[in-house]
Formats: structure tokens, sequence, C-alpha cells
């Protein structure tokens, strides 16, 4: 092999970064400080790009040692992912590179939900791949070389023969699968990733001209680590002696961590040095990077240059998923005006299922989970799954069905809560209708129905009379009348419009002809002297200060009468605590949301008010106080 120049490679001056890594089907994938960035180029010549926050690292993966075994395994799952991802992205706008799916496949799809599929895959990948890996090359050699053991009896031999033969293994398996055409296009990617990089860390101008003069060759390579996992693995194993063929698969695999644990420190010192030692150890790596590694077009740098600008942006940068150009600039106006004209009566051939989802995710880039919500109006819109886009995409579009979701994509692009665009939500596993004019129940509520119908049946009422009192769309008193089908609900609300809400949710989950609705503020709505089993509350709490600093889907858009519980978010309850003794039986219940901090605040008033037993604190499913129920004695 032609002699390296290290001066190209442990470049003076230069300013190594923590920034890594590596090659996707058909992009690269990169890693900043906060987040990870992949860039593919499309069959078609269009760049996509796609960034997502990291997550915070453990506080195992920051010790020398254990962080290595820890990164190691996230390297691994995470790189397994990324390349799905990738896979799963040209399978979507290269269809025919991956011809049909089977029918397994589709019905795993339609069964499951694409989620499912794609979170199996990815496990069985990890989980295949690492096992794998362990038996061809780690314990493949050890029983190799035991046959040897009649030849030769020098330990310290067939220590060597076997770390030998590892290493040549390892190399076999490069060479043979760089003679694919699609290995080939990956180490391309490989090599610019590297090349990119380098220029990066040499401060010099981020263009494909400027990487094109370093290596493909980087110290802290993946491969350079795999290099230093079988030399420090030869010298370990040489310690052990040369046991039964039992004890040595056994001490293999439990030293694995260990040598990962080395391998890995190695590597972060040898990307931050380029001392002579360091360019000793540093030459096998680089060496089998000449394998793993190819020349890149610049084409092919262009997409690492995408990937890499991506994560070197402020940390408060919004992430996204979509088409950009080469600068990595998303695309949000993508084919607006040629989509939107294609709505015209006299151009029906340009109207496509296919085109119009495409068009509803660049629309949604920016928006955090913008893609998957594209999808799911698009369902509710036209009732195309996935799966029937990949069978139907190139169908035409019925024109209303496709104003109708044009209208709704530019709804959600305000802000407006999804549950209002696709105008319900699941609750307690029912379905309501909510609109503008009701709060979007949240599932931390259900915690506070499952406990009151609860306390119901192990007091064994019959024929509960239940208050739910600023009921809004209904969820908590149509839920609690569906769980106990002989309870009698009262669901009352200060708004008409909200009422109407929550009678047309009784109606729908079947539960009208036990239900009753009355408007009026808080108590003033109740008939004097009436008298109920269960009085259920989930009233405004937030304090009024606060709501400006909530989500603009929750500031903007849910009614902020349901929300203001006034300076100290306590005015609703203080009413309660006052009043609601007089409308509970003896030995009912008074059952109340709170928000996560007023456990104590509300409990106070109650024991106050000195109309109740011991108050009990309900917590949700994130461990955080969320109600409160308490015996009228």
């Amino acid at each position: 092999m032609a002699k390296l120049d290290y001066e190209k490679i442990f470049v003076k001056g230069c300013c190594p970064t923590s920034i890594g890594g590596q090659a996707i089907m058909e992009g690269v994938m990169m890693q900043g400080p906060d987040r990870m960035a992949m860039a593919m180029r499309l069959p078609s010549g269009e760049f996509y790009l796609k960034t997502k926050k990291k997550k915070a690292q453990s506080k195992w993966s920051k010790i020398p040692l254990i962080r290595g075994c820890v990164n190691f395994f996230a390297s691994l799952i995470s790189g397994t992912e990324v390349l799905m991802d990738s896979a799963d992205v040209l399978e979507k706008y290269a269809p025919e590179e991956f011809g049909e799916k089977s029918k397994f496949e589709k019905w795993f799809e339609e069964k499951f939900g694409d989620d499912a599929i794609w979170n199996v895959m990815m496990t069985l990948s990890v989980v295949i791949a690492l096992a794998i890996s362990i038996a061809v090359f780690v314990i493949l050699p050890t029983i190799v070389v035991n046959w040897m053991k009649g030849i030769c009896s020098n330990v310290v031999v067939l220590n060597l023969v076997e770390g030998l033969l590892r290493i040549a293994m390892f190399i076999l398996y490069i060479v043979a699968i760089r003679q694919m055409n699609d290995i080939k296009t990956l180490f391309q990617y490989h090599g610019s990733e590297h090349k990119t990089i380098h220029c990066f860390e040499n401060n010099l101008e981020l263009t494909p001209e400027n990487a094109q003069q370093f290596y493909t060759l980087h110290p802290r390579c993946g491969t350079s680590f795999l290099v230093f996992v079988f030399i420090i693995a030869l010298i370990l194993f040489s310690f052990l002696g040369w046991p039964n063929l039992f004890w040595r698969i056994v001490s293999r695999l439990l030293l694995l961590p260990v040598i990962a644990g080395i391998s890995y420190e190695l590597l972060k010192w040898a990307g931050r040095s380029d001392g002579k030692v360091v360019r000793i150890l540093s030459y096998p790596g680089l060496m089998l990077q000449k394998l793993t590694t190819a020349e890149p077009t610049n084409d092919q740098l262009e997409v690492a240059i995408i990937s890499l600008k991506a994560v070197l942006v402020d940390p408060d940068t919004p992430v996204g998923e979509g088409f950009c150009d080469k600068d990595g600039n998303w695309l949000e106006d993508f084919d607006e005006k040629e989509f939107l004209a294609s709505t015209e009566e006299n151009t029906p051939s340009e109207l496509t299922y296919d085109k119009a989802l495409r068009w509803g995710e660049m629309q949604l880039v920016k928006v955090e989970n913008g893609k998957n919500e594209a999808m799911i109006i698009f369902d509710h819109v036209t009732g195309m799954s996935r799966a029937d886009i990949i069978t139907r995409g190139s169908e035409h579009i019925d024109k209303e069905k496709l104003t109708e979701y044009i209208k709704r994509i530019k709804l959600r692009l305000k802000g407006v809560p999804m549950q209002y665009i696709l105008g319900n939500q699941q609750f307690m596993g029912l379905t309501f209708r909510v609109n503008k004019n009701v709060l979007i129940p949240r599932q931390d509520t259900e915690v506070l129905v499952e406990n009151v119908t609860k306390m119901m049946a192990q007091k064994g009422m019959v024929d509960p009379q239940v208050l739910d009192m600023c009921t809004g769309s209904g969820a908590i008193g149509v839920s609690v009348a569906s769980i106990v089908p002989d309870a009698v609900v009262t669901m009352t609300d200060v708004s008409d419009k909200a009422i109407s809400v929550a009678d047309y949710n009784a109606h729908n989950n079947n539960v009208n002809r036990r239900c009753m609705f009355l408007v009026g503020d808080m108590f003033g709505a109740l008939a004097k002297g009436s008298k109920y089993d269960v009085f259920i509350c989930n009233p405004p709490y937030i304090e009024s200060k606060v709501i400006e600093t909530l989500q603009t889907e929750v500031k903007n858009f849910e009614p902020r009468i349901a929300l203001d519980g006034g300076k100290d978010g306590l005015d609703f309850y203080r009413e309660i605590a006052d009043k609601a003794g007089r409308y509970i039986k003896k030995g009912g219940i008074l059952a109340l949301e709170i928000g996560d901090k007023q456990a104590r605040a509300v409990k106070r008033l109650l024991e106050e008010s000195e109309e109740y037993g011991p108050v009990q604190v309900i917590k949700d499913l994130a461990g955080l106080d969320r109600a409160v129920i308490a015996e009228r004695i």
C-alpha cells in the first residue's frame, strides 16, 4: 500500500471535534452536540434531510471505561435505526428499488400499524446483527483454533493464531462485501463523511472542492475502533491461558464489555492526539479504513456537507424532516404553486394521492412529528392508510377531498391542535367529539375516572347519582356512565356550546338515556336540595399569569375559560370546598382533578371545611399528583 501522509490526517493546528457520523443508504448521518441529521440524495436527484434531537446521555456514558461499553451498544442501536430510516425513505420515494411488500408485511402493517413493524424490524436487526457478529468473529475463531491443540500446545501461539484468524476473517468479510455495488456506494458515502469532517476541523469553507483534498481516512472512525477491539482482545485473551472450549467461549463473551471500554478510550485519545505513539497505534485502523471507505464524488460530498451543516446550528433551531436545497434549507414551498394549480378541474391527471401526501408532509416539515401528522390528517380525510398509499398512490384524488386536506394542513400550520383538526379525541377507550368550545381531554384525567369508578364499585353503589361539574366535552361524565351501567349522570357547564358537545358525545357513546345536561355557573346550575352520590370536577386550575407561557396550541386555541383558575389557580377549589358538601350525600365521594403542585393546598381547603374524611392524593402515570378524592362524612 502507498505510504500515508500523516500530515493530511493529523493536521497541525486543526481543531478536533466531537462530531461523528456514519454512511447510510444513499447518504450520510452526522451527530453534533445536541442533534443528529440524516441527509440523502434520492434517485430523482432531490435532497432529503431529517433532523432530530439527541436523547440526554446517561450518567454511565460519562464514566471512563464503562462509557465505551455503553456507547458501543447505543451506537449499534442508533446506527441500525438510522440505516432502517434511510431505507424507509428510499422505499417511499423510490419504491421501484424495493419491489412490492410481501403479504405478511401488509398484514402486519394493517394489524399493528407502521410503527409496530418498524420497531420489530429494528429490534430483530440489532439482535441478529449482534448475534451473528459474536458467533462469527468471537466464537468461531476459538472453535477453529481448538483443532490445533493436538499440533501445538503453546498457549501464547494458540491465542496469537486465534487473534490473527479473527482479524483475517473480518478483513476477508470486508473484501467480499466490497464487491457489491450497494456496498461500494455505502463506502463512498463513508469516505465523504470523513472528508467533510476533516474539512470542518481544518476551518475550511464546507465545499466539495475543499473536502476533496483530504484523505477518506480519519483517526476517530468506528473502523479503527474495531481494530482496537481485535488487538486488545488478542492481548487480554493471552492472559487467560487456554482452558477448555466451554470456558474459553464464556471468558471471551464476558470480556467483551472490558475490551469495548478500553478500545473506546484508546480511540478518543487517538482522535485528539497526533504523537508518534498515536500514529503507530492508529496505523492498522487507518489501513483497514482503506477497505471500508472509497473516494466519493462531489455529489456525495454535497450530501455529507448538508448533513454536517444541519447539526452545526443553534440548539433552539427546530428539527424537521423533508426535502431541502443543497445548502440544507427546507423547501417549505415545495411544489406548492404547481400542486395547488393541480386542483383545477382542467388538470385532473395531476391529482394523485402520493403527491397530495408529499405536499402535506413538506408543509408540516417544521412541526414536531409533522410527517406522521400529515399522514393522520390524510387518512382522516381520504380514508387512505400508508399501506394504501404504497399500492394506490398514483390514483387520482377527489377534488373535494383534496381541498379539505389542504384546509386542514393549513390549520395545523397555524398551530391548531390535531384533535380540533380531526374533530375527535380518544378517552377511556371511547371517542369524543372536540372543538374550540371544549378543552381537549387528557390521558392524565383517566386516572381520576379510573379511581372514582373503582371506589364506587368497592362501596357497592346501586343506581348512583353522579354529578360532573365543568364537564366540557363530557369526557368524565360519559366515561363514568359507560363504565357504571346503572349510574345516572348529571353534567353541568357554564358554556351552552360545551353542553351541546357533551350531549352529542353521550348520544354517540350510547349513554344519553342516563345523562342530564344543565347550563349554569358552577353551583348556579344545580337545583336547591339536589344530592349526589358522587361529585366529580375537573375545574380550571392554571394560574392566570402562567397561561401565556403554555404551548401555542393550548394558550391560543383551547378555551381560556376552561384553563384560568385565577391568580393562584385555586379559585374554583375554594368554591367547591365551601359549597360542594351541601350537594353530596353522606358517605358519598368528592373527586377533583388538580395541578401537579396543588395537592397540599387543595387538601388543606377540604380539611378546613370539616365535611370530609381523610383526603387521598392520586398520582398519574408520570408519578405526578393528579387528583384528590375524599368521602363526605
